[in-house]
């Protein structure tokens, strides 16, 4: 397995937008599943000097792609929020269109946005960055291999998450399922949820340990 860590400024982007207006205050992003595939749903985790607080949720109230900004909770030199965010582009759609996952949250700092991606097969890293530079300034941090032993996962494990790479149950949309693969395997759905789960688990710790 290769890690591709990236960082870019986004055109048309309101994250970078945010950061490019306040670079000296660091969010990290935690993605939320959201229902509408137009719309993100994240938690902004900020921290920074908190003078600087309520002037960013006045820019992200007032900003168009943002659908909803909600303070959950603050102190001296944090501040979590909810948002909903939509907009034109996102560089999640474009890692997933070339099979990689991320394996650590994405960063906002200095009108930049920090991404670490993993994927199984390195020559896609090239059109998935050829891609990227279309949306704005993408500088490589990181292009490596990354331990992805055989004993990282075992026999079953390695079988099912293998498997489900291979049939596209990674991609957007998936194109397969579960219980499909289940068949496919001769196992029950329990079962190879359950080592995708376990595998998927694994991958990123393993990968996590070398950030």
């Amino acid at each position: 397995m290769y890690k591709f860590s990236f960082k870019i400024r986004h055109r048309g982007c309101a994250e970078t937008g945010l950061s490019v207006k306040y670079p000296k205050h660091y969010i990290t992003v935690i993605d939320i599943q959201s229902r509408n595939p137009k719309e993100k749903q994240y938690f902004y985790y900020i921290t920074g000097k908190r003078s600087g607080f309520d002037g960013m949720l006045r820019h992200l109230k007032t900003s168009k792609p943002y659908k909803l900004t909600k303070e959950i909770e603050r102190s001296k030199d944090k501040l979590l929020l909810l948002v909903v965010l939509n907009q034109s582009g996102y560089v999640q759609n474009t890692i997933q269109k070339y099979n990689g996952f991320l394996i650590d949250h994405h960063t906002v700092f200095g009108g930049y946005e920090y991404w670490h991606v993993g994927v199984l097969d390195r020559k896609s890293i090239i059109p998935m960055k050829q891609e990227l530079q279309k949306a704005g300034d993408v500088k490589t941090l990181y292009i490596g291999e990354v331990e992805f032993a055989h004993s990282l996962l075992s026999p079953q494990q390695r079988k099912v998450f293998l498997h489900a790479f291979e049939h596209g149950y990674y991609e957007i949309p998936r194109k397969t399922t579960v219980a499909e693969m289940a068949k496919a395997l001769g196992l029950n759905s329990a079962t190879v949820g359950e080592h995708l789960m376990k595998a998927e688990n694994k991958a990123v710790s393993s990968v996590a340990r070398k950030l």
